[in-house]
């Protein structure tokens, strides 16, 4: 009796049923995220030398302000949880970029000392990671956005 009524109503599986560590977990990579756009704003000149040695100064400070108001408005929306998969999704080029075109540039290469490069990859792992999982079960998307059950 009861594998026919799951088989008629299934028990759906999402993000809601998440712990609630990985909230907090979640709103503490969005603050993150967003503490790190203000900062590329407060330090324009330390991001123009690391654009400006690509780029011409023109493209430089495009990208500098792209970057740090993807960081900012992608932040806020990974902590409230509101879209959170598609902020998720804007932040992984610039996290990619980081890895490429930052950590290469430090004189510590790929080791244990260059925390730049193990900070980078531990928020792409963040970033994958809620991206699979969802923004969990205090969150915008869970509480306004998805549709409730009758």
């Amino acid at each position: 009796m009861a594998l026919a009524h799951e088989l008629r109503h299934p028990r759906r599986i999402n993000s809601a049923n998440n712990p609630v560590w990985m909230d907090a977990l979640r709103v503490l990579l969005g603050l993150f995220l967003f503490v790190k756009g203000i900062l590329f704003l407060e330090h324009t000149t330390d991001v123009f030398y690391i654009f400006g040695a690509q780029q011409d100064l023109l493209s430089a400070g495009k990208a500098h302000f792209l970057t740090s108001m993807v960081h900012i408005v992608g932040g806020l929306m990974i902590a409230f949880g509101m879209l959170t998969r598609l902020a998720l999704l804007c932040q992984l080029p610039i996290l990619v970029g980081a890895l490429l075109i930052v950590s290469p540039q430090r004189e510590a290469g790929i080791s244990l000392q260059n925390t730049e490069l193990l900070l980078s990859l531990g928020i792409i792992a963040l970033v994958l990671f809620f991206m699979v999982k969802g923004p969990g079960r205090y969150s915008i998307d869970n509480k306004i956005l998805r549709q409730k059950q009758v």
